[in-house]
């Protein structure tokens, strides 16, 4: 297989993994539907049909992969792993770059701080627990 995973290649003006990226751009409920992406520590892994968290900036339809999720938990992502193997992703996409700013280390820690609006903090609710086989 050589279809190359689409990517963002550094993450982007305002990217919601960038700290340094004001809180409230996007609604609660974005981070919500964004959750099945990423690993929630030991309450949930991304199963293997979990969508990637795509970049903000690529029309719908065309998504590519946002790089700053690639960098902080993408390596959690059966997905990725599966792409990284397949040589359709290298596996320099999943640490940051060089010059790179602070990314959030986790889902969690990027949305709490991320879908507030400025200034508070909000609380999602985590999803359910997985059964692991």
């Amino acid at each position: 297989m050589t279809d190359e995973m689409p990517r963002q290649e550094t993450p982007c003006p305002r990217c919601p993994w960038v700290e340094e990226t004001p809180a409230g751009q996007f609604p609660a409920e974005r981070y919500e539907a964004l959750r099945r992406t990423s690993p929630q520590g030991e309450d949930y892994q991304p199963s293997f049909d979990a969508p990637l968290f795509a970049c903000h900036k690529t029309r719908e339809g065309r998504e590519k992969a946002c790089a700053g999720w690639l960098a902080s938990v993408g390596r959690e992502h059966v997905g990725v792993r599966v792409a990284v193997a397949q040589g359709r992703l290298p596996a320099s996409a999943l640490t940051p770059g060089a010059g790179w700013p602070r990314l959030f280390t986790s889902f969690t820690e990027m949305a709490a701080r991320q879908a507030a609006p400025r200034g508070e903090e909000c609380t999602l609710r985590r999803p359910a627990r997985r059964s692991r086989p």
